[in-house]
């Protein structure tokens, strides 16, 4: 992947830190796929004092407090996914882009998929349990954007947005935090299929917006609206905040 995207990337994880105390740049940066890149760059967030980290932050919202259980990750993630579904549709049915239309078709059928798979092991695992999120939309409203407009900014929200799922799979992946075997293989591949769209929704940006990106003219905008809260935690898996 070019430099300049790895650039990109790092400066939204950055608008966005606070999640997890700077981590989300280091899942997005350290994933890079090149060969000169070490394969297990990606573990450096999970492998690391997630306890510690939170506190060195100085925002209590390290990577433990993100996912604390197999239950949580599955109550969260899923109107996380719903959000992502929704705004795909809006480029499916307006985005002048062969290409963003493609991309907003497969995010709605691997995505809906997902949130039905997640749906039916929280009906047969956890029956009983409230299964209510504290989530908040992170995308803001892009309802009325059309054209360029719509693909700007779906791309600039869309990125944070996956790299809070790549984030979130990859700690309970690495934590070892899942209850049953096959949500291990779910989660990462939600983790690697969403780290390659992110590089490729970067290299997006780069190739159709170009300066205009690069010196963020819509990162305050785009990422501002609802990321002081965008990931809850379902009730009963773990802590609100």
């Amino acid at each position: 992947m070019p430099q300049s995207s790895n650039v990109r990337i790092a400066g939204i994880a950055a608008a966005i830190g606070v999640f997890a105390g700077g981590a989300l740049s280091a899942v997005a940066l350290g994933s890079n796929p090149p060969s000169s890149q070490s394969p297990h760059a990606i573990e450096l967030v999970a492998d690391s004092n997630t306890t510690d980290q939170g506190s060195r932050s100085g925002h209590g919202m390290g990577m433990n407090a993100m996912v604390s259980s197999e239950f949580q990750y599955l109550v969260d993630m899923i109107p996380h996914h719903q959000e992502a579904i929704d705004n795909a549709r809006l480029l499916v049915d307006y985005s002048d882009r062969s290409e963003m239309r493609e991309f907003g078709a497969a995010i709605i059928k691997t995505q809906t998929a997902e949130v039905e798979q997640m749906e039916a092991w929280l009906n047969e695992r956890y029956p009983g349990r409230d299964t209510s999120s504290d989530y908040q939309p992170m995308m803001g409203d892009l309802t009325e954007l059309r054209g360029d407009e719509l693909d700007q900014r779906f791309l600039e929200t869309m990125i944070p947005h996956h790299m809070m799922a790549v984030m979130m799979s990859q700690q309970l992946v690495r934590a070892g935090l899942a209850e049953h075997d096959d949500v291990v293989p779910f989660a990462a591949n939600i983790r690697d299929v969403q780290r390659q769209e992110i590089h490729q929704m970067s290299n997006w940006l780069e190739e159709w917006f170009g300066d205009e990106y690069a010196h963020g003219s819509e990162m305050g905008s785009g990422i501002g609206h609802g990321m002081g809260h965008g990931m809850g935690h379902g009730r009963g898996g773990g802590p609100s905040t």
